[in-house]
Formats: structure tokens, C-alpha cells, sequence
């Protein structure tokens, strides 16, 4: 019995030994030795799903880390690690539920108020993300990493002053934190100080020369750092084993940039599809739920699909809420327009892509909450998120702009629970849209990396904006981009009529506004006047997309 433990003993102190040495291999093999000698050895769970998380074998993970739970119930290390594993694979809630459980034991858990910071996030709760991020500072006020995340979530809030001071606040902490100098960039960037966004990504490039990402998005600033010499620097940093599969896929995108330049649309066309397939498989648990969600669940849900039928609805609007919703899919021009409506004589608040109201139906739709039986209190619940961003205003009368383009989704339940709302659908070639989409990484939006899921959403966007255009002919105003842009000063004119606001040149002017921010892919473009360019140059992709489109009718 006492040869036993001590085999076991030595075993797991030589896998130890190579876990933290990042011989992953060896150590898996050593720790699931241990497993065959005793299944129920706690601490060879444990470390195994620790190192299968390291490896991104989130299935795995959850179930050696629950097999350490089952043995010992009070694991803190193991509940907290399991809680990142639910993180990673999308599973938000079950990971927040084990968070406040860790912090309940142990109150002082620093990395636990930091990662319930990050489920708060991506569950959309951003005021109690921000409150975790602050319990981990106070905690350990030289928390870099807490710092670069508060800069995120203020970023978010729309608190751009006091993100920046996070950002400098992690870059005093850790003076190459080359995330957060990233961020800020991103930060300086939204707000249009280009000189200070390039040079806060040159120095996170400086200090983590292999980060393709930052590469990328400096690139976007400075076409002119994309000289050949960093063409083979690019191509060895993708050589390498160890880069993420993150970088490499901003790797792809870089060589995409190149082939763009000697106009070989086929190999950029196919560095572009190969930088999406990377992406997508580095997020590939999370994102398949939301690929789901956005392809199936959502445009099969029957209470929203029929909501338009029920007449027994009836909505008090004390308020007298008048929001702009602007509707469609990604790069059809929304930010330009939604620009020129709040650059009028009349101030109203922008709330560019609050994600309100598909956020709180998400989680309904998800839960299956009965909508029907429950739509006052759903519409208290966005009149609150809305509130929450500061778009309720009683000096701009309580009129405000959501270009979240996924809103078309539920114009029916708009038209419901606002009956003063305006919906603009602002809507584009579907050939420039789809190549601008594939042409721009939009992280997080799901289906946007593979042209399958893409074709798929247009086709599921096209029937449902044509029904609701049916249904409530006068409720919805069409803008096409590229009549807008032959004719602004007509087409801003009638659109701000629509939107029942004063024009003014002002309107055409929105680019000279010193305090334009945008957080979208549009941020270069609208610093400039409208210009025709936006039209024709997507004509010579068409022929790489035929594969794709030529099942669906709206596709010529």
C-alpha cells in the first residue's frame, strides 16, 4: 500500500515538474498514469483538467475538473478552474454561479473577482463587470491585468476618459503590457486621434513583436509598414508551432493585405477565407453556440415570429420613448448614417450598437421565457439597459439612435413596445456587403467567418425584412447606401423628415465633429466626407462567391 502512494507521489511530482515546464504531452501522460492507479486521486484530476484547459480541451476539462469536484466538493482551485473552462466554451451563467460560490468561501480571491469580471462582460452586465474589476484592484491595487480589463469595460460604458487612465494605470503597473497598450490604441483610435493610436500599437508591437493582431491593426493606420521585409517577418512568425491560432489568423489577414496590393484578388480572396477558418476554430466552442443561435434558434422562435398577430397587447408609453433604430446587416453604411441624423440642429443621444434589445431577448429566447405573457416586463427591463448607456434623455425628448442592425429581427416587438420608434433599414449591394464583411474580421459576430453562415444570415435578413416591410409599409424607411451617396443632400433631407428632425448642412458635415467616436470597422471612413468610392469596388469578387450564393434566389 505504502509502494502505491509513494509511486504515486513520485509520478505526479514528475508530472508537476513538466506541467510547469509546458511539456503538456508528457505530463498528460503522467497524471492519466496516476488515474489508472487510483481514478479517485484528487489532485491528479485536478492538475489534468488544469492542463487540459491550458490546451484548449475544454470538454475534456469539464469532466476531469467535475470528476475533481465529485471527490472533493469544497476544491476551490478546482471550482474556479471549471468556471473559466464553462467561460471559454460559452457557458456563462453555470460559470458565474461557480464564481460568486469561490468568492463565497474565499472572499480575498483575486482571480476570481477578476473572471466573474469577464463572465459579467460577455453576459452583457457591464456596471457589475466593472464592480469586479475594481473588488480584484482592491484586492491588489498592482493588478495589471484588472487595469488593462476596467479599461475594456469603461470603454464599453462609454467612460472613454477614465478608460484611458485604466490603460495607463496597467501600462505604469507593467511598463510592456503590450495588451493594454493595444486597447488604448483601440481607445485613441474610436475617438479619432490617430497619431496616438499608432503609436500606443507600435509599442505593443515593440513588446510582443509575434502578436500579429496588433500588426494588423496598425496596419490599418499605416498601409506603408507593409513592406516586404515584414512579409517574410510575417510568414516565419507563422512557422512557428506556438502562436495562437488567433495570430494566425490575423497572419492570413496581413498576407490578404499584400495580394489586395498587386491586385490578386484569388490568393487575397484566399488568405482572407483562410484567416476566418483559423479564427473561427480558435473560438469554435463558443462560437458555434452563437452560430446556432443566430442561424436557428433565433429565426425559428415562434412568440417572435408571430408577435405582430397578437392584438391584446397594450403598452402605456408614459415615457414617451422615440427611439432611431437602424436596421440591416454588418458594413451597409449604418455609421455613416446614423452620423448625419445625430449631427442635425436637434441633439439627441447616439447609442451606436447598444445590442439592447437583442441582448435581453437573447437571454429570454435562451431561458425560454414565455415573451407573450411577459412583454410589459421585458420592456421595462430595455428601457432600464437603455437608460443604463445614458440614451434617456428628457432634453433631447427621449429620442436616441441604436444602429444594432440585428434589431430587424424583431421589428415586431419594436413596433409593440415603442409605438413612437422609427425604423430606418439602411441596406447595400449584397455583393459589397458580404465582400466588406469577409474583407473585415468582426470578431464576435458568429456567423461572419464563414461564407456559408454568412449566405445563410442574408438569406434569413432578406425574408424577414421583406415580410415586416409588408406588414408595416409605412413603419419602416428604405435607404439605399448607394443612392444616398450619388445624392446626400436629397436623401439626408428625406430621411431626416422621416426621422422628424430639423436638416441642416450640418448633417453632411458630421466628419468636422470633434467629438465623433465610433467602435465599428466604418471608424477611418467616417472622418471623411461621403464619397463615391463606397460603390463599385467589390465587382471583382463576385466569381469567388457563386459557389456560395447560387442556391439562394436573391443572389444574381
Amino acid at each position: 500500500m505504502n509502494n502505491k502512494k509513494n509511486e504515486i507521489t513520485r509520478i505526479i511530482q514528475l508530472a508537476y515538474q513538466n506541467h510547469t515546464q509546458n511539456n503538456f504531452d508528457l505530463a498528460e501522460s503522467l497524471y492519466k498514469k496516476i488515474l489508472k492507479l487510483d481514478q479517485n486521486n484528487v489532485d491528479a484530476n485536478y492538475l489534468l483538467g488544469t492542463l487540459l484547459l491550458q490546451k484548449r480541451s475544454f470538454d475534456e476539462a469539464i469532466k476531469t475538473l467535475n470528476q475533481a469536484l465529485e471527490i472533493n466538493k469544497n476544491h476551490i482551485h478546482a471550482m474556479h478552474n471549471l468556471a473559466y473552462a464553462f467561460s471559454e466554451t460559452g457557458k456563462f451563467n453555470e460559470a458565474e454561479k461557480l464564481l460568486s460560490e469561490v468568492i463565497s468561501k474565499q472572499p480575498k480571491h483575486l482571480e476570481a473577482y477578476y473572471n466573474l469580471g469577464n463572465v459579467y462582460k460577455n453576459l452583457g452586465k457591464l456596471n457589475e463587470a466593472e464592480d469586479s474589476y475594481k473588488k480584484s484592484i482592491s484586492i491588489n491595487p498592482n493588478n495589471a491585468k484588472a487595469y488593462n480589463n476596467l479599461g475594456n469595460i469603461l470603454k464599453d460604458l462609454g467612460k472613454l476618459t477614465e478608460a484611458i487612465n485604466a490603460y495607463n494605470k496597467a501600462i505604469e503597473l507593467q511598463f510592456n503590457h503590450s495588451r493594454a497598450y493595444h486597447n488604448l490604441g483601440n481607445t485613441y483610435k474610436q475617438i479619432g486621434d490617430f497619431t496616438k493610436a499608432k503609436e500606443c500599437y507600435e509599442n505593443s508591437y515593440k513588446y510582443e513583436p509575434s502578436n500579429l493582431e496588433t500588426l494588423f491593426t496598425l496596419s490599418e493606420l499605416d498601409e506603408q509598414i507593409l513592406n516586404l521585409k515584414l512579409k517574410e517577418k510575417i510568414k516565419k512568425i507563422m512557422k512557428n508551432k506556438k502562436i495562437s491560432g488567433k495570430d494566425y489568423a490575423y497572419g492570413n489577414f496581413l498576407l490578404s493585405k499584400y495580394e489586395l496590393k498587386n491586385k490578386n484578388f484569388e490568393s487575397e480572396f484566399d488568405y482572407l477565407i483562410k484567416g476566418h477558418h483559423n479564427y473561427f476554430e480558435f473560438h469554435k466552442k463558443k462560437y458555434k453556440k452563437g452560430v446556432d443561435y443566430w442561424l436557428n434558434k433565433l429565426p425559428e422562435n415562434e412568440e417572435i415570429i408571430k408577435i405582430d398577430e397578437i392584438n391584446n397587447i397594450k403598452i402605456e408609453d408614459d415615457e414617451n420613448i422615440k427611439p432611431i433604430f437602424i436596421v440591416g446587416t454588418p458594413r451597409c453604411g449604418s455609421t455613416l448614417i446614423e452620423k448625419i441624423i445625430i449631427s442635425g440642429e436637434k441633439e439627441i443621444s447616439s447609442g451606436e450598437e447598444a445590442a439592447v434589445i437583442s441582448h435581453v431577448m437573447g437571454k429570454k429566447i435562451l431561458s425560454k421565457v414565455k415573451i407573450y405573457s411577459n412583454i410589459s416586463e421585458i420592456r421595462k427591463e430595455i428601457i432600464e439597459k437603455f437608460n443604463q448607456k445614458k440614451l434617456l434623455n428628457k432634453k433631447n425628448d427621449n429620442v436616441f439612435t441604436d444602429k444594432s442592425l440585428d434589431n430587424f429581427f424583431f421589428i415586431g416587438l419594436i413596433k409593440k413596445i415603442f409605438p413612437s420608434a422609427k425604423i430606418i433599414h439602411c441596406k447595400r449591394n449584397y455583393l459589397s456587403s458580404i465582400i466588406s464583411i469577409i474583407k473585415n474580421n468582426l470578431g464576435d459576430v458568429t456567423w461572419a467567418h464563414k461564407p456559408e453562415h454568412i449566405f445563410k444570415y442574408f438569406d434569413i435578413y432578406y425574408k424577414k425584412i421583406n415580410y415586416y416591410k409588408k406588414m408595416y409599409p409605412n413603419f419602416i424607411y428604405e435607404l439605399e447606401l448607394e443612392t444616398f451617396v450619388n445624392n446626400p443632400e436629397i436623401e439626408s433631407k428625406k430621411l431626416m423628415k422621416f426621422c422628424e428632425l430639423p436638416w441642416s448642412k450640418k448633417c453632411l458635415e458630421f466628419y468636422k465633429r470633434k467629438d465623433l467616436t465610433s467602435r465599428t470597422a466604418s471608424n477611418i471612413q467616417i472622418r471623411q466626407p461621403i464619397y463615391k468610392d463606397l460603390i463599385q469596388k467589390h465587382n471583382p469578387y463576385k466569381q469567388f462567391l457563386d459557389a456560395y450564393g447560387k442556391k439562394y434566389e436573391w443572389y444574381l
